[in-house]
């Protein structure tokens, strides 16, 4: 596993704030910039830009900052879940997807899966050596 450390040795101060304004970006909704905009904030060309998003340590810090912002969401995403749960999101009945998120969520309801092996044994096809030696006739006439 590569550390947040590891990753921020292998990448420029200006690595670094490309990668921030790429997520930035597309956490930006209607006020999103294209890429030529972006780079040139940057002071960087775009094929300089498209270069970097090739680089292994660029994506995985621009990753890094993605799982970031997005942890800024528990709170409003818990909130919503509760509003569900309590049926105040819609009208008025409890979601049962909420509750069944919520169960999940809390360990207190799990997916469970059970192979059963049967007891009975499985018939078998019995091969005689007259039906082995008469496939074997077959295949050197095949042959030959």
């Amino acid at each position: 596993m590569i550390t947040l450390g590891e990753i921020k040795s292998q990448l420029t101060p200006e690595q670094m704030k490309a990668a921030q304004a790429l997520v930035d970006n597309e956490f930006a909704g209607k006020s999103k910039r294209s890429y030529e905009e972006i780079a040139e904030g940057l002071g960087v060309t775009v094929r300089t830009l498209y270069t970097w998003r090739q680089d292994r340590y660029f994506t995985l810090y621009q990753t890094y900052l993605a799982d970031h912002a997005l942890d800024n969401f528990m709170p409003t995403a818990v909130a919503k879940l509760k509003e569900s749960i309590e049926g105040r999101s819609s009208n008025g009945i409890p979601s049962m997807k909420a509750l069944e998120l919520y169960f999940k969520l809390s360990g207190r309801l799990v997916d469970k899966k059970e192979i059963v092996k049967s007891e009975e044994p499985t018939s078998r096809v019995r091969v005689t050596r007259e039906d082995i030696s008469r496939e074997l006739a077959e295949l050197d006439k095949l042959l030959n």
